[in-house]
């Protein structure tokens, strides 16, 4: 009789997931992409009207198929509170001044890693800080002499011992930089002033394309969600070697010359200038505004297990226009992911028995301003963080690799994925997860790569859920030179691997949903 009642309810649960899969189409999936990556979008850009219109179409489709609004507002829009600002020419400067205040250099051409939200200005005596490296093992120190608090410090990229060629050709090390900035802000440093380091192929921020890769620079407008009260942020960024040498000049110095110093000596050559003070201004004009995230749910069928949730999300923004008015149609990144997730949404309506769990559908804006759709969700959660049992976060699943896919992507290999493959990024290395993965990834023809936590470079809004403690996975079709450029567009879009990702995401949310026991992550510590 056990037997019987088992293979019964193998039965149902095959035969409810068919009702699932047998309304999803390629046709579907062409349709909703043909309009929501047409030029007529305009790149979808955060806060543009077209950026509302993709919002307005998806909450037309999910109504239309008949998902359940925010309980608390009866909406399926979330206002998200943004700040745009703008960074001010002409009252935006590195100014270097002489101990009677008389003016020594000036640039504006200053590219922000991490650009202040509002006005802010630090002023001091100028320190070298060598590569603002330390090493434990050999002892190195840049900042075992020097006293860089309250200072505006100016350090060189790389390490001393940089030497590999992958990292001379490297546009910016994230895990080499990083370290060091959390080192600055540690020692509670005013600002970060940022030069190549004199081996690197690259000049200056101009030459290696970091200008162009949504780094913050004079003229240029960013968003921010609207803080909750005044911050100050450590100013970074990066000037060139030309005006670096201009800062040092009064005491005698150039960037080449103390490199090859520190190379030839091994040993730091940091020091506060006796000649030179600074002054990095940054004036932030601001403007309040709000977005869209679009938020649609699936209610749980279990009178209990309804109040926890599996999370879909996908950002639907992009980037907008260049300056000659051409559209960042953004197929792959992130129509795909946008439209796979209707087709999800469309397969968990068909079911006549709705999961035990609730399914929460997360469309989030922002995401190239910065992950803020996401990070607003997680502070305003529809369902608790705490009940909240895994995000699966499509951004980019509809790229295969074409003979053209050959070389680098901002100084890291292309990593494309080929037909009939997906990247996965997760914090989870469980059996119970990676298992379910797997399978439902081998019933949809689709072979899933398992990257491990981080891709790297970029991130995506499930770092927004890992943050609060939420397991995630990030299915990705990987690097590719038509990233972010005017060539990413629907007819590059390989339709079929685009399906099986879609049924593959909707089979391992129904498994989870219908887990008897709660959903244990099984979670990989982060190497940050």
């Amino acid at each position: 009789m056990t037997a019987l009642i088992m293979c019964c309810f193998i039965f149902l649960n095959l035969a409810a997931q068919k009702e699932g899969l047998n309304v999803m189409s390629q046709t579907d999936l062409r349709a909703g992409m043909a309009f929501f990556a047409s030029d007529d979008m305009r790149g979808r850009e955060t806060a543009s009207h077209e950026n509302d219109i993709a919002a307005l179409y998806l909450r037309t489709n999910i109504m239309q198929l008949g998902l359940k609004p925010i309980p608390e507002t009866g909406d399926y829009f979330q206002k998200v509170p943004l700040v745009s600002s703008e960074i001010k020419r002409g009252e935006t400067y590195i100014e270097g001044t002489g101990n009677k205040g008389e003016k020594i250099s000036r640039t504006d051409s200053v590219i922000y890693l991490m650009a202040p939200g509002v006005t802010q200005e630090s002023s001091s005596r100028l320190v070298f800080a060598g590569y603002g490296f330390r090493d434990s093992v050999s002892g190195y120190n840049d900042f075992a002499n020097i006293d860089v608090r309250d200072k505006v410090i100016l350090m060189m990229t790389g390490t001393p011992e940089m030497s590999d060629p992958d990292q001379i050709n490297m546009v910016f090390n994230i895990d080499i930089e990083r370290s060091k900035l959390i080192t600055a802000v540690t020692n509670q440093v005013k600002a970060v002033l940022f030069v190549y380091d004199p081996r690197s192929k690259f000049s200056d921020a101009y030459a290696s394309g970091l200008s162009e890769m949504g780094a913050a620079r004079p003229g240029a407008k960013f968003m921010s969600l609207k803080p909750t009260h005044n911050s100050h942020a450590v100013q970074v960024a990066f000037i060139t070697r030309y005006a670096a040498d201009q800062l040092l000049k009064r005491d005698g110095q150039t960037i080449k010359e103390l490199q090859e110093k520190i190379i030839k000596d091994r040993k730091p050559v940091s020091f506060e200038s006796k000649e030179t003070n600074v002054n990095f201004r940054t004036f932030v004009e601001e403007v309040n505004i709000a977005v869209n995230n679009v938020i649609g749910m699936v209610e749980g069928s279990d009178p209990v297990l309804k109040k926890e949730c599996i999370l879909y999300t996908a950002h639907f923004d992009h980037i907008g226009v260049n300056g000659n008015g051409e559209a960042f149609n953004g197929a792959d990144d992130n129509a795909s992911g946008s439209i796979s997730l209707l087709e999800v949404a469309k397969a968990y309506m068909n079911l006549k028995k709705k999961p035990a769990r609730t399914i929460l559908f997360a469309w989030v804006n922002g995401e190239e301003k910065g992950l803020l759709g996401s990070q607003y969700y997680t502070d305003n959660p529809v369902i608790s963080m705490e009940n909240t049992l895994l995000d699966i976060n499509l951004d980019m699943v509809g790229r295969s690799k074409m003979p053209s896919d050959t070389g680098t992507f901002m100084g890291f290999e292309i990593n494309v994925s080929n037909k009939g493959e997906i990247l996965m990024y997760t914090d989870q290395k469980g059996r119970d997860l990676l298992g379910i993965i797997d399978s439902r990834s081998k019933e949809s023809g689709i072979k899933t790569i398992n990257m491990g936590r981080d891709p790297e470079i970029g991130s995506s809004d499930y770092a927004s859920f890992m943050e609060k403690g939420v397991p995630a996975i990030f299915f990705n079709s990987g690097d590719y030179p038509d990233l972010h450029t005017i060539r990413d567009d629907v007819d590059k879009i390989d339709f079929d691997k685009m399906e099986r990702v879609t049924r593959m995401v909707f089979l391992v949310g129904y498994d989870i949903a219908n887990q008897k026991n709660r959903f244990v992550p099984d979670t990989i510590k982060s190497e940050q």
